[in-house]
This record gives structure tokens, C-alpha cells and sequence, in this order.
């Protein structure tokens, strides 16, 4: 954390006088706060170095798609999702595969079981996935109930 530099600051127990301030700590030394405000005088602070920490705990050890152990590569919902929108393509009685796929999707783009780099994949598909449901839907329910 940078601090602020040497000068008279407000007093922080003495509203009505200044205090010295040494860069780092108070001083002993207080003056009577001026009536008429005196000319602001540019300073130069030159940054002695960074003003902000790391902490080692917030730092990743693996890359996101290292593929490391931890990694969960498979989301049952998206693998189901995708499944069930093909299945739709071919077969759709009563548009019960595209609902289906539709679920499984949805469950797939929010909560996928897949981590690191798997779970963009995981959601895509499952996005991918809900695109096609709808489309069969719609196909279904036109020859279901003569809407074309």
C-alpha cells in the first residue's frame, strides 16, 4: 500500500490545526490551520514500488486446458442433450425427444458438470443442443397440428 507523502495534513484528533505527517507516521509537531488557503504546490510522487499485493493462494498452478487430474471432462446432461436433439432428428413422436433434449440442455447451460477448459465446451454443446430441440419442435408440432 503507498502512503501519502511528508507533509500538514488535518489533524485527525484537532479539526482546527494541522499535524506533520513524515510519510510513514504522525508527528508531534501542530501548527494552527491557516484562514486564507495557501497555493497548491504540484508534487511528484515517484512510485518506490508496486502498491498492491499477491497473494500465492489466488495463483494457478495449471493452465486451464492443461487437462491436469482435477479435471472433469464429461457432463452427463450435455452428452444427453446432444444425444436426444439427434435422436429428434430422426425420431420425434410427439415431439417427446426434442422436450427431452430441450431439459437436458437447459440443465446442461447452467449447471455443467464439467470443469476447467470442458465446461465452455460442455455448454456449448448443450447450447448447440438446445438450438436443435427447438428447431424439432417446431417441426413437430407443425405436423402434429397441421399449423403449415
Amino acid at each position: 500500500m503507498t502512503l501519502p507523502a511528508a507533509g500538514w495534513f488535518p489533524d485527525p484528533q484537532d479539526a482546527s490545526r494541522l499535524r506533520w505527517w513524515d510519510g510513514h507516521a504522525w508527528g508531534a509537531a501542530t501548527r494552527v490551520l491557516p484562514s486564507a488557503p495557501e497555493p497548491v504546490m504540484p508534487i511528484v510522487i515517484a512510485p518506490v514500488g508496486p502498491s498492491f499485493s499477491v497473494h500465492t493462494a489466488s495463483i494457478r498452478t495449471h493452465a486451464w486446458a492443461s487437462g491436469g487430474a482435477r479435471d472433469r471432462r464429461l457432463c452427463v446432461f450435455t452428452v444427453l442433450a446432444v444425444l436426444l436433439a439427434l435422436t429428434s432428428i430422426l425420431c420425434n413422436p410427439l415431439g417427446a425427444c426434442s422436450a427431452l433434449a430441450l431439459v437436458c440442455g437447459f440443465v446442461g447451460v447452467v449447471r455443467p458438470g464439467a470443469t476447467g477448459g470442458w465446461r465452455v465446451l460442455a455448454r456449448s454443446a448443450s447450447a448447440s443442443a438446445i438450438v436443435v430441440a427447438v428447431a424439432t419442435a417446431a417441426v413437430a408440432a407443425s405436423t402434429q397440428f397441421h399449423l403449415f
